[in-house]
């Protein structure tokens, strides 16, 4: 998202208090410019932003103690300063929120100029708890031009010499579904497995790099479906119960694609796999 908002001519930063997570602080740091809250959002000064922006992704998920502050700016409820929501998940396909939460939720939303969510199915829940039809919108991902993604591996190609045709997996949280299902695929379409590691090794510009010169993807990721529209990649995307599928059925069904999504508990169609697809650029 800060790469589009820079390409607009804005000069943004993220603002967050979890970043030990990542793998990509570095690339994150690179690419951006980062204020990690130590302590609590009182931390951030109105005169220091002319807009404040709750980013897409699983934004209005219930993490932590500063829910109201990263998924509804509460610290900055009385601040005179443009709001806006650009393309949240609430990371389920059920309501998870109390009487308490909807109270304060839609009193610091009526302070937004424009919100707006990733999902399709996300919108009737909105409405119905909140009072609020928000807009649908793409993922930030599709907004960017190919070209900034290929600049990140441009310097890879020399690095790291590609001589085998591969399915390329990407499994978050390590699924032994996803694993069987890339043994099983590998065995029936006679092609070798690039297994993507999550670990310290791991980059985005290696994650890109090996996807772009896979022949195909298995994946339980958004992104890593994502990405493989991008690049127009054939792809199986396998999520479980617990993966917040509307995410992916909304996805799935705004581009036609939805015969390659599905829950673990279907018997996937490996053919799929050598059946080419290509996508327009989505902007």
């Amino acid at each position: 998202m800060t790469t589009k908002l820079k390409e607009l001519g804005y000069f943004p930063y993220i603002i967050g208090t979890v970043w030990k997570r990542f793998n990509n602080i570095e690339f994150i740091n690179q690419t951006t410019n980062l204020v990690i809250i130590k302590n609590n959002f009182s931390e951030i000064k109105q005169k220091d932003y002319d807009i404040l922006m709750v980013n897409s992704d699983q934004t209005w998920v219930k993490y932590d103690e500063f829910f109201y502050d990263y998924g509804f700016l509460q610290f900055a409820e009385f601040w005179n300063i443009t709001k806006i929501v650009y393309g949240a998940s609430i990371g389920s396909d059920t309501w998870q929120f109390s009487e308490k939460d909807e109270t304060i939720m839609k009193r610091l939303l009526k302070k937004f100029s424009g919100i707006s969510v990733r999902e399709k199915g996300s919108i009737e829940l909105i409405k119905k708890h909140l009072d609020i039809v928000p807009e649908l919108v793409l993922d930030p991902t599709f907004l960017i031009d190919k070209k900034y993604y290929l600049d990140l591996i441009k310097d890879l190609k020399d690095k790291i010499q590609i001589t085998k045709k591969y399915i390329f997996v990407y499994n978050i949280a390590n699924d032994q579904y996803i694993i069987n299902s890339m043994k099983n695929a590998s065995e029936e379409l006679n092609l070798e497995i690039n297994y993507f590691p999550l670990n310290n090794d791991s980059s985005v510009s290696k994650f890109i790099y090996y996807l772009i010169n896979s022949k195909a993807v298995i994946t339980n990721s958004y992104h890593g479906t994502v990405f493989s529209i991008i690049f127009n990649k054939p792809f199986l995307t396998i999520y479980n119960r617990f993966n917040s599928k509307e995410r992916y059925i909304s996805l799935g069904n705004s581009i036609n694609v939805k015969e390659r999504i599905f829950e673990r508990n279907q018997k996937p169609n490996y053919q799929l796999l050598i059946i080419d697809i290509y996508f327009e650029q989505l902007i």
